[in-house]
């Protein structure tokens, strides 16, 4: 029996590959503002980015100082993004926004674009709002 285990979330690589590949999705989705991909990879990372996005908002709003809640958050980013100029533009633009509209889910916005021409694969876009 498989208890606890999401299929839509697998991707068919190992642990740490997944790990490593969801965090580049990740960095370069944030560093675009949008990424085109497979379904698959689109729902991985849509469930991804959301749960991170949520998590800075949470961390952001329990602590009362504005420096701790900052210093939390800038511990979080690092551990998972890899670039440093993205995990300043999350600090700097996209966390402020979030806080200001009272945001808690629904970070990415999900587009159909059809299929690829040579493989007939159906294509996804996602977009930060």
């Amino acid at each position: 029996m498989r208890h606890r285990i999401n299929k839509l979330k697998q991707l068919n690589t190992g642990a740490k590959k997944k790990n490593v590949f969801v965090r580049n999705l990740l960095t370069s989705f944030v560093k675009t503002g949008r990424i085109t991909t497979t379904p698959k990879r689109a729902k991985v990372l849509k469930a991804e980015t959301d749960a991170f996005f949520s998590k800075l908002v949470k961390t952001y709003s329990r602590y009362n100082s504005e420096a701790e809640s900052k210093r939390e958050c800038i511990k979080i980013v690092k551990a998972t993004i890899f670039s440093e100029a993205e995990g300043k533009k999350i600090i700097t633009e996209l966390l402020p926004k979030y806080l200001g509209d009272d945001k808690r889910t629904s970070f990415v916005v999900s587009y159909k674009l059809g299929v690829r021409k040579w493989d007939s694969a159906e294509k996804i876009m996602l977009k930060l709002i």
